[in-house]
């Protein structure tokens, strides 16, 4: 043996986040990408929006029932739901992009902007898609303020991790995410996106954020070079900060993989 320091920090977690899935997804990837999460075992699972694929709807109103969304949602819900951990769903413009979509989300989940709590770690979600079909994302005065209660209420918090949809910090001076860093002042964090369907590492006012590429959305799969892959974020938190590590779905198999292939 090397030593017996054991990795056995109570403080330190795992948690895995999804990325897309929607923008005409590929069937059976994002199923396959929950089924090895149970066998991973994350503390929870996080996610960046566009879960539930409305892409097809557009905008006509007609085709954007209640009926047609329920259905949608109880497809995603069935298999995350499943689940052993917690799973912590963040709105995309998949989810939010009308009233009647709005109203779905509403009553299933309740408000589309929250935060919670865990091993002193705040978790804060973030809704991007305030007005609905800004295609450069953005959030409302209300949700800029609720965000600057729920900081000012945990400051000496050891990290905070923000989830949305839209990665507003890509944009140049978005009005809306100059808000966000002013309320965030130097606090240690990490904040993860998607919505773009290609991976991106960024560096903003010293820290780092991420956009995450997909898991079973819309994708020329063009290669790591390229940031297209299907694959999850797997986040080891620790008393030092968070290690953020990919893994690449491809990659991941159940304990009979020749079975898995019609070996």
């Amino acid at each position: 043996m090397t030593h017996l320091n054991f990795l056995d920090n109570p403080e330190t977690f795992h948690f895995a986040v999804v990325g897309d899935r929607a923008g005409w997804h590929r069937p059976g990837v994002f199923r396959a990408a929950v089924e090895r999460l149970e066998a991973l075992g994350p503390t929870f699972v996080m996610s960046v929006g566009d879960l539930v694929d409305t892409g097809d709807f557009g905008m006509n109103p007609d085709l954007v029932t209640a009926e047609a969304l329920e259905q949608r949602w109880a497809e995603i819900s069935s298999w995350v739901g499943a689940l052993p951990m917690p799973f912590f769903f963040v709105g995309g413009n998949n989810e939010l992009r009308t009233e009647a979509m709005e109203e779905v989300w509403a009553r299933r989940l309740g408000p589309t902007y929250y935060h919670f709590l865990y091993q002193d770690v705040l978790f804060i979600v973030l809704n991007s898609e305030e007005p609905p079909g800004d295609p450069m994302g953005g959030m409302g005065d209300a949700q800029l303020e609720w965000l600057r209660e729920v900081l000012a209420e945990n400051l000496d918090v050891r990290w905070t991790f923000l989830f949305l949809h839209k990665p507003m910090w890509e944009l140049t001076d978005h009005p809306a995410w100059v808000a966000v860093e002013e309320a965030l002042g130097d606090r240690p964090r990490t904040a993860f996106g998607g919505h773009a369907h290609r991976y991106s590492r960024s560096e903003v006012n010293g820290h780092v954020y991420y956009r995450l590429a997909t898991t079973g959305g819309g994708s020329d799969l063009s290669g790591i070079a390229e940031g297209q892959f299907d694959h999850v974020a797997w986040v080891t938190m620790t008393e030092q900060g968070p290690r953020v590590s990919n893994l690449i779905l491809d990659g991941i198999w159940g304990d009979d993989p020749v079975a898995e292939v019609g070996g």
